[in-house]
């Protein structure tokens, strides 16, 4: 019986190997390479989104003690400020102390590409400036911007979600498109030691109402509702 060897057998032919290993390997090399690209473009793409809305966030609390500033650079013309008592009426200053709901809530604005400013001195038309001017400028991304006020903590707040999503990637990681939550403190510090007294005084006078400290509150909101109609 004729016993036939490997090479005999055709087995130990190597011609080819090298195109049957690319033919195998290639298409798995081509696909991480877009997949490392797309997630670059992604992180790039966040990136923006969290630099734009840090941007949006500080200069509108950079410039929120007045209406005139100029969001990008800050300078006003001068001699021209806002109303003696603005952090009174349109800053919800009051209604945060005494915990009205009207007040409560904040103020919301929607963001996005071509959107109009505002020109009055209420914290709506201060947040769609601020908006306005981020928009023209550096806005990569549509979203929110929102106010808090409650009494010795003004907060301003922007949620951005990036306009494009890289759709290879969402089956992968589980989510859509970038997006950023990003928060600034308005800071005065005079007028934080102002306000703090304020509440102090306030606390003690609730404390010690011979009615008790709701419906010394409720009084105090129902004073300041019928000032707003």
């Amino acid at each position: 019986m004729m016993n036939l060897s490997v090479d005999q057998k055709g087995w130990g032919n190597a011609s080819g190997s090298i195109s049957l290993e690319a033919s195998l390997v290639f298409p798995w090399v081509l696909m991480m390479t877009f997949l490392l690209l797309l997630f670059s473009l992604f992180i790039s793409q966040g990136a923006l989104l969290y630099y734009s809305s840090s941007i949006m966030a500080e200069r509108a609390a950079f410039t929120w003690s007045n209406s005139a500033k100029n969001s990008i650079t800050g300078a006003y013309p001068e001699g021209q400020y806002d109303g003696l008592y603005w952090r009174l009426t349109d800053d919800n200053l009051v209604q945060g102390l005494f915990g009205l709901v009207s007040g409560n809530e904040g103020t919301e604005v929607d963001v996005y590409p071509g959107m109009s400013g505002g020109e009055g001195y209420a914290a709506v038309d201060k947040l769609r400036r601020a908006g306005y001017d981020s928009a023209s400028s550096s806005l990569v991304g549509t979203g929110d911007m929102s106010y808090r006020n409650v009494g010795i903590k003004r907060e301003i707040g922007v949620r951005l979600t990036s306009d494009w999503v890289a759709q290879p990637l969402i089956w992968l990681r589980g989510g859509g498109a970038a997006q950023t939550d990003v928060t600034a403190l308005v800071v005065e510090p005079t007028e934080f030691l102002r306000t703090f007294d304020l509440i102090r005084y306030y606390a003690a006078k609730m404390k010690n109402s011979s009615e008790g400290a709701s419906a010394y509150r409720d009084k105090a909101g129902e004073v300041l509702n019928k000032r707003k109609k």
